[in-house]
Formats: structure tokens, C-alpha cells, sequence
């Protein structure tokens, strides 16, 4: 007689399992998140750190691309305050996360869109490479874009792209903030998306930025209080962006 209790029991711990996966994944969303709100980005390397072990005993796919993630964030920090050994070896790791999820035939849109940002990052590391790189971060971005016209992080890094590549080379600060907009308005679709979402942050923080650089000052200051009516602890925001921006242009 066939025992039905077994596979029961089999589709019960796979449950479980993958629960506690999905739990583990979200505290992560949780400390990254808090982590960039208050600027410790030894918290952010040390989330890394785990992460990455825990991947090691797990090899769970959604994990990884939190991890990728992660890397994106921390290496954009590292680049900005010119930390330069250390942003290479987030590279180096990086480059084999997104060949490990291209491996599991894992490499969707927001993939693509990450891959197009870290050749972005490489081109900060050596800008002499830019001519090949930045063709490279082009072509994977309007590969994602392909795939998925309505993910917001492939908007995001095609405004970012827009925004910091030299005009010589076709980038344009006006350019960029119509896919910003897009950007923010397709996080908000999906209210997952912006729930303690540190990308989604900052993609507001980029438009904010990109309107005050385009002399559309009125939008800027919107964005900047939108900001800290969602966190009003974000230290970023609070201490840095909406105090300069209030000194230049009082009253907006």
C-alpha cells in the first residue's frame, strides 16, 4: 500500500525550508536597508560577509541575487570615496555572482541591468577603458530593457548612465530625468518594491539630485521632503542633500 504520508512529509519540510529561506532573505532586506539609511557601511560589508557564507552552505538563487545586490550598492559607495583595492575585489566578486546566475539561467532583467552598472563602476576604475566599457554597459542595459520595459531598476541604471557619462559620449543630466520619473513610478506600482527597499531610495534620492542639477528646483525640494516623510532618520537626505539644497535655494 502506497504511504502518502511520506511525500506529505517531504512537501511539508520543503515548505518549511523554503520559508525560512525567504525569512533569512528578508532580515537582510531589513539590516541593508537600515544599514543605508544610517550610513554604516561597516554593517553593509559585514551583511556581505554573511551572506556570501550563507550562500556557500545554501546555493539558494534568490539569496544570490540579493547578494549581487548588495555588492552594487556597497561597490558604488567604494568607488565614490575612491577606495579603489577594495571596489576591485567587490568587482572581482560580483563578476562571478552574475556568471553564477547566467550559469542557473537566472540572468533577467535586473541581472542585466546590475551587469550594465558594474561596467559603469569599472569605468570609474579606469576610465581609459571607458570607449569599450561604456559600449558594454549600453548594450547590456538595452538587452534588459528588452527583456522587461517594466522593470524600474533597468530605468534606473539607464537614467544613471544618462545622467554620469560625460556629454562628449552622449550623456545628458536633462536626458536623465525622464527615466528617473519612470524609474520612481514603476517602484511605486508594485508596492513590494518600495517596501524597506534601500534601491528604491535611492532612486528617488538620484531624481531629487537630477532635477536640482537641471534647475528644476521646485520638483527637487518635493522629492527631498517626499524622502524624509518616508524616513525621516535618512541620515543622507537629512544631514547632507535637503540642508545644502535649502541653503542654495531657500523657499523651494
Amino acid at each position: 500500500m502506497t504511504n502518502f504520508r511520506q511525500p506529505m512529509k517531504y512537501a511539508l519540510s520543503l515548505i518549511l525550508l523554503l520559508w525560512m529561506l525567504a525569512l533569512h532573505a528578508q532580515d537582510y532586506r531589513s539590516e541593508l536597508y537600515q544599514a543605508y539609511l544610517t550610513e554604516r557601511m561597516d554593517n553593509w560589508k559585514e551583511l556581505i560577509d554573511r551572506m556570501e557564507q550563507e550562500y556557500e552552505e545554501s546555493s539558494d538563487p534568490g539569496l544570490l541575487y540579493g547578494l549581487l545586490e548588495a555588492e552594487y550598492g556597497y561597490m558604488g559607495w567604494l568607488v565614490s570615496w575612491k577606495r579603489k583595492k577594495e571596489a576591485e575585489e567587490i568587482l572581482n566578486s560580483a563578476v562571478r555572482h552574475m556568471e553564477l546566475l547566467s550559469e542557473r539561467g537566472l540572468e533577467d532583467a535586473r541581472v542585466l541591468s546590475l551587469k550594465g552598472a558594474f561596467f559603469g563602476y569599472q569605468i570609474m576604475l579606469d576610465p581609459l577603458k571607458a570607449p569599450s566599457l561604456g559600449k558594454k554597459s549600453m548594450e547590456a542595459n538595452e538587452k534588459a530593457m528588452t527583456l522587461d520595459p517594466n522593470e524600474p531598476q533597468v530605468w534606473l541604471e539607464k537614467a544613471n548612465m544618462d545622467y554620469y557619462r560625460p556629454a562628449i559620449f552622449g550623456g545628458s543630466k536633462r536626458q536623465a530625468v525622464p527615466s528617473y520619473e519612470k524609474a520612481v513610478r514603476l517602484f511605486e506600482a508594485s508596492p513590494e518594491r518600495t517596501r524597506e527597499n534601500w534601491v528604491y531610495l535611492n532612486c528617488l534620492a538620484g531624481l531629487g539630485i537630477a532635477y536640482e542639477n537641471t534647475r528644476k528646483y521646485s520638483e527637487a525640494g518635493r522629492v527631498y521632503r517626499k524622502l524624509l516623510e518616508l524616513e525621516p532618520s535618512f541620515k543622507w537626505v537629512k544631514e547632507d542633500l535637503y540642508p545644502q539644497f535649502q541653503e542654495k535655494h531657500p523657499g523651494k
